[in-house]
């Protein structure tokens, strides 16, 4: 079960994204896989158990600590 720390980006970052807001306690997705994704700030799960077609693009604000993130594998600087 492999765990992804997501990358953290600030607002002016994501405002052309749609930004889905991750609520504390409970993941914004979970199941259908084996991936899971955690804020890339405070370590909180985001994703649980999510195939990486599901996390893809994907773009949350932590519950937790109201952070930005986005999913790791295609970022580019």
């Amino acid at each position: 079960m492999p765990q992804f720390d997501m990358i953290v980006i600030n607002a002016d970052d994501a405002k052309d994204s749609t930004i889905e807001n991750h609520t504390a306690g409970k993941p914004l997705r979970e199941g259908g896989g084996d991936e899971t994704y955690r804020c890339g700030a405070c370590k909180t799960k985001l994703m649980v158990n999510v195939a990486h077609r599901d996390a893809h693009g994907v773009v949350v604000r932590c519950g937790k600590c109201g952070k930005i993130n986005i999913e790791p594998h295609h970022h580019h600087h």
